[in-house]
């Protein structure tokens, strides 16, 4: 039993801070959208990568890359923070949001939230059987 409280702990804690830290960048990326015609308003981004690695090494994970393949979360342990997003080409009343890029952003971040809320919701049902069968 032990085992199986230190797995579902892990597992979850890692995944609700994914959760917490997706929808902070939701936050940004909504702003950036609603401001998309506000003259001199500069998009945002919430980066949280470091954030992300330093959650599940406290949980006992590693996100070190073993594989010259594997996507890395480079950057120096700190909190979620809000950066200068300068990836629009800035128009003529100082604006840089690019809505296509805003729009494709917010899908990506709605599908990462999804996954990590599918991934919870099955480490609970995992819990369930196991409670059921030991009975």
């Amino acid at each position: 039993m032990r085992i199986l409280d230190t797995l579902f702990d892990r597992t979850v804690t890692g995944l609700s801070k994914s959760m917490d830290l997706t929808y902070q960048r939701n936050r940004a990326i909504t702003s950036n959208i609603a401001n998309a015609e506000t003259p001199q308003y500069r998009a945002i981004d919430v980066t949280f990568g470091s954030e992300l690695e330093r959650a599940f090494k406290e949980e006992g994970y590693s996100a070190d890359r073993t594989d010259p393949r594997h996507l890395g979360l480079d950057g120096k342990p700190q909190d979620a923070q809000a950066v200068k997003d300068l990836s629009g080409v800035t128009k003529p009343d100082g604006n840089n949001v690019d809505i296509d890029l805003q729009m494709g952003r917010l899908a990506q971040n709605s599908g990462d939230y999804a996954n990590a809320a599918r991934l919870i919701r099955r480490q609970i049902g995992l819990l369930r059987t196991a409670i059921r069968e030991s009975r």
